[in-house]
């Protein structure tokens, strides 16, 4: 943005070198090539009364420095009060009579003695020091620094460049090559982005000779740039356009935008050229009327601009003036527009005589027909705004002056971002001559920009593509393409390149075929194979309930959707999956089969599974506003019109995000009950989008949609709780317990208001999770085994979509049988997470994840027990165990078993040299103290380690033993006493008489199978087998087993499982 001398009067921090061609050398993702050479330019605006502002210069900036990066910086002081101005002069004058290295050694006194309000002798004399004064410049004396006469020329500079690139905004912007960007909590980020895009531009025209080694690099960037900036127009982040239909705009508005003031483009310019601009005024204030005087004159030098003219009166009655003349012009010429500019100028400066009462009443009658498009554009009574094809510049504060420059600027930059490339794109598609008027450019111009423009935040959801273009029309199609439909008239036209081995290519076909059958649909399919394959990478079949066309049964009748496999292995081991849109919970309904472990060779017949779509989200990114902050720790309330309390959640400080699993239906979002709603409020739940919008301040939630819904809620503080942790306890006071006990009386008598009970949980709350008849056959042995063992009250939690229909149809049964409760919950996996492919890694994530947002608010502590465990104790003495205040407690892994050292993983590598010394535990059996777990936001922390760390595939091989064992430093693992979890693996037979818990675990030497292994070593397991044998019995109306057949019966909901599923690849996998 800024390439003229004033640069040379900024501070600026700067390397150079030559050898262009590094610049060429290959740096991982976010690196720059190291390179002592001009190459990349940012200037920021500085507060050197603002400590963090002092704190990327002192730090951040001058670390880019030491690192020689090829980043010019400069830095640009506000001066807008006198303490920033005084800070200005002292950096100023010792950096240019003493060097950089004593203006930073200023900065980093004063911040660290905590002294930015004024400067300091003290400060100043510590960055003078010893240092000797540079050739042919003069010491002062901090009193004379200070003088308003000293440094005058360098301050109005700086407030000139301020004023010139309007950089003096509330969030401060950075000019990075020339762009402006905010310079928010994410600006490294985005600095890194800006520079690594320029980066791949120079290494293009390094390449090409475009750069030769006497090239100054950063020219390139800075002829491009704009001298001036008015923040309305250029703004620092693009998704803070307000981009418009002007199609429906038009659609909405079309008789007053035929008879408003308007003057058309000349005949004779260009398509090119074209703009469409409504001008939206207060034609009677002052400030209105000169917007519109300046936009006559800007309309006389571009002759390509229809201009329309909008009058929005203010709140408060004006004397008659200006938009009664423009009403009284259109009624005499039949609202004809204005055949020339010099009309309009004639009435802009015309004396006419004050119009009568009547006149004045049509003539609002008139104008007011225009409120509707004002609405819609969110302007209010008395604003002043301009729409050029469809970009909406304004509100335009009265204090802000917008003159002709500001006019060529929005024009030049639209052009150049919008108007210029679609109506290039027209022309490459031949269909230019299809666009007769402006309003017709604008039209589509609008469309193609709103389809480029997401209002979300980068990094939320993956954004897709924005580029276009027409290379595939030069690709050699003779062998390798496949053409359906009618190229000429087709309205769709499809080309898709397409590697017929790939799993995404399994994915894409059956969904490109039914689109191949659609009327109206050309596609062209390039097959793009790899050269060469070691292994057919095929491993999963993707059938798609979706048809190009209704189908009926011989009866007529509608035929139901389904998807059908044909051809697939037979002795391969299969699972059977949905791959579903995302705000969809599904589950299977109906199946005999264990859908997790199919082998149609031994089955003999087909598989058929219904499954039910049991849920849709509402989920949403939630932050604080102003600042825009994650409230992380915040606890939302789902609830309805009955029932105020339906579901709650917590707020991740991973982007803000929550889910609620909900039904089609009226909803409404509020904070629960205690901190969160003590320290904050909802203003908005963000239904209409991320930006702010009139209409937009409610708490409900209407959910009518298979998309679902989502949200982007904006959450303020309370006055007072400004820095307020809703993480935090409050302490308690004598009035809290006066309060709690008057609250307790007026319960006893019946009184006072009535509040959302607490939901009452079970003594013992035991999580598991299991996939397969065989496990599921296990997990019911496991919870037969906790209540052999317990009189306490015992409720178990299950991770619903990954059980089969029969043991969801069985729970209930077991359940009445032994006395226990049990719920199933779930929670989708979040978009924004890296997700697993394997079916065994994802259960293995949400065994660790999700532990703050599985489980209800009003869930204090919970048991995570393997399904292929045996428990032999009372469980609620590890609900009273001692944490010693960590979030949760593991069994370490057993020493004792000495013939198994060579096969102890966590003793040798990568894991013994991270541990130093720490243990290593096993994820078989733990448990959380949630209340503590969300307190410290561990949820938050282990999915932030868990994304970094899954981006390389060989880590986390047991993700979730690896991943809390690896953040023990940082999230403590408290290890439970060895007794709690036995396995023969590891622990030696002398311990299993002390064992509370007796573990499953696979053996690597011996390869013994599950159920093997349980009738030898655990003497009840088939006791605890039978009996559960016997409640299926009964359910199904079955006589029981006789004594002399008992030997031989087996579980009926094992089915055919008694063979277990084998794998090729033996991991190192304890439990599982």
């Amino acid at each position: 943005m800024a390439n003229n001398a004033e640069c040379c009067k900024f501070l600026r921090l700067f390397w150079y070198h030559r050898l262009i061609s590094q610049f060429l050398q290959r740096v991982y993702p976010g690196q720059l090539p190291t390179c002592r050479r001009d190459a990349f330019n940012v200037i920021l605006t500085v507060d050197f009364t603002d400590p963090q502002d002092v704190l990327i210069v002192a730090d951040t900036l001058l670390s880019f420095v030491k690192r020689k990066l090829a980043i010019r910086i400069g830095l640009v002081p506000l001066t807008s009060n006198q303490h920033q101005l005084e800070h200005a002069k002292v950096v100023y004058h010792l950096l240019d009579t003493y060097g950089i290295s004593a203006a930073m050694s200023y900065l980093e006194a004063a911040y660290t003695r905590e002294k930015l309000t004024t400067p300091t002798a003290e400060s100043f004399k510590t960055a003078v020091g010893e240092r000797k004064v540079r050739t042919d410049k003069t010491a002062l004396a901090l009193e004379d620094v200070l003088k308003p006469e000293s440094y005058k020329d360098q301050i109005e500079a700086s407030q000139n460049w301020v004023r010139r690139l309007a950089a003096d905004s509330k969030i401060p912007p950075m000019f990075v090559d020339g762009v402006a960007l905010p310079r928010d909590e994410n600006w490294l980020q985005s600095m890194s982005q800006r520079v690594t895009t320029d980066l791949q531009i120079l290494q293009q025209g390094i390449f090409t000779e475009t750069f030769t080694e006497d090239s100054w690099l950063p020219l390139y960037f800075l002829m491009q740039a704009s001298a001036r900036r008015n923040a309305l127009i250029v703004p620092e982040d693009e998704k803070t356009l307000k981009i418009f239909d002007v199609n429906k705009l038009v659609g909405e508005n079309h008789y007053i935008l035929n008879i408003l003031p308007r003057i058309e483009a000349d005949a004779s310019a260009a398509k090119a050229d074209w703009g469409h601009m409504i001008l939206i005024a207060d034609l009677e204030s002052k400030t209105g009327e000169k917007l519109l005087a300046t936009a006559a004159v800007f309309r006389e030098a571009n002759p390509s601009i229809e201009l329309t003219i909008v009058h929005n009166s203010g709140p408060e009655a004006a004397e008659p003036g200006l938009s009664k003349d423009l009403f009284s012009h259109m009624s005499k010429n039949e609202n004809k527009a204005f055949s020339h500019i010099n009309d309009l100028t004639a009435v802009l400066t015309a004396d006419l005589a004050a119009p009568g009462q009547q006149v004045q009443d049509h003539a609002i009658e008139y104008w007011r027909g225009a409120d509707p498009l004002i609405q819609t554009l969110g302007l209010l009574p008395g604003q002043n705004a301009i729409l050029l094809n469809g970009r909406l510049v304004g509100p335009i504060p009265n204090d802000s002056e917008f003159d002709e420059g500001d006019f060529a600027q929005l024009l030049s930059y639209e052009r150049a971002k919008r108007i210029t490339p679609v109506h290039t794109a027209l022309e490459a598609l031949g269909l230019s001559d299809n666009v007769e008027t402006p309003l017709a450019a604008a039209k589509i111009s609008s469309i193609v920009a709103i389809s480029t423009i997401s209002d979300t935040p980068d990094g939320i959801f993956e954004q897709a593509s924005t580029l276009r273009m027409s290379q595939f029309g030069i690709w050699n199609s003779t062998y390798t393409a496949m053409e359906t439909g009618d190229a000429l008239t087709a309205s769709i036209h499809l080309t898709v390149l397409l590697d017929p081995a790939s799993q995404l290519g399994q994915k894409w076909v059956p969904i490109l075929k039914v689109l191949s059958e659609l009327d109206g649909v050309y596609m062209k399919l390039f097959l793009n194979p790899k050269e060469r394959l070691q292994e057919l990478p095929v491993k999963r079949f993707y059938r798609y309930v979706l048809d190009s066309k209704p189908t009926f049964d011989d009866a007529g009748a509608l035929a139901p959707l389904g998807a059908s496999f044909k051809g697939v292995p037979q002795e391969a081991l299969l699972n059977l999956g949905m791959d579903i849109p995302p705000a969809w919970l599904v589950a299977p309904k109906v199946s005999i089969y264990d859908l997790d472990n199919i082998k149609l060779s031994s089955i003999k017949t087909n598989v058929e599974a219904l499954y039910e779509l049991e849920n849709i989200l509402i989920e949403g990114h939630s932050r604080e506003i102003p600042g825009g902050a994650a409230p992380r720790g915040v606890q939302l309330a789902l609830g309805t019109e009955r029932d105020p309390h339906t579901a709650d959640t917590i707020i991740m400080s991973n982007l803000g995000y929550f889910q609620f699993k909900a039904n089609p239906g009226y909803y409404k979002i509020d904070l629960l009950e205690g901190r969160s709603a003590e320290i904050f409020n909802i203003d908005s739940v963000g239904s209409k989008g991320w930006s702010p919008t009139p209409g937009d301040e409610n708490t409900e939630v209407v959910l009518m949609s298979f998309k679902g819904a989502t949200l982007y809620p904006r959450i303020s503080r309370k006055p007072g709780m400004e820095t307020e942790d809703v993480l935090e306890a409050k302490p308690e006071s004598k009035m809290d317990f006066v309060s709690r006990g008057l609250n307790f009386a007026q319960g006893i008598l019946g009184k006072g208001t009535k509040s959302v009970e607490k939901e009452v949980q079970a003594e013992i709350n035991i999580f598991s999770v299991a996939s397969g008849h065989l496990y599921e056959r296990m997990l019911n042995i496991m919870m037969v085994s906790v209540m052999k063992h317990t009189n306490h009250t015992v409720k178990f939690w299950f991770i619903e979509q990954f059980l089969s229909p029969s043991f969801k149809d069985f729970i209930p049964y077991l359940a009445a049988e032994y006395g226990f409760k049990y719920e199933m919950v779930t929670y989708k996996w979040p978009h924004w997470l890296r997700a697993q492919t394997e079916k065994q890694r994802e259960i293995w994530g949400y065994k660790i994840l999700f532990l703050d947002v599985l489980f209800p608010l009003s869930l204090d502590k919970v048991i995570f027990v393997d399904a292929d465990q045996i428990v032999r104790t009372d469980m609620i003495e590890l609900v009273n165990h001692d944490l010693k205040g960590a979030p949760y407690g593991f069994t370490p892994m057993c020493d004792s078993r000495t013939e198994m050292e060579g096969f102890r993983f966590w003793k040798q590598g990568y894991w013994e040299k991270f541990l130093r010394g720490l243990p290593y535990h096993i994820s078989a059996l733990y448990v959380v103290d949630l209340h503590r777990f969300r307190q410290i936001a561990a949820g938050d922390r282990l999915r932030q380690q868990y994304h970094q760390l899954s981006a390389d595939p060989n880590s986390l091989s047991n993700l979730d033993q690896d991943l809390p064992n690896h953040m023990q430093t940082i999230l403590p693992i408290h290890s439970l006493p060895q007794e709690w979890l036995w396995c023969e693996t590891w622990c030696s037979d002398e311990a299993l008489k002390d064992a509370k818990t007796i573990d499953l675990c696979n053996n690597p030497q011996t390869k013994e199978p599950k159920l093997d292994r349980a009738r030898r070593q655990v003497p009840e397991w088939t006791v605890y087998d039978d009996e559960i044998a016997a409640v299926d019995r009964r359910r199904k109306g079955l006589p029981p087993v006789s004594a002399s057949s008992a030997g031989t019966e087996k579980n009926t909901k094992s089915r055919t499982l008694e063979v277990e599923k084998s794998s090729s690849t033996v991991s190192k996998k304890d439990e599982l």
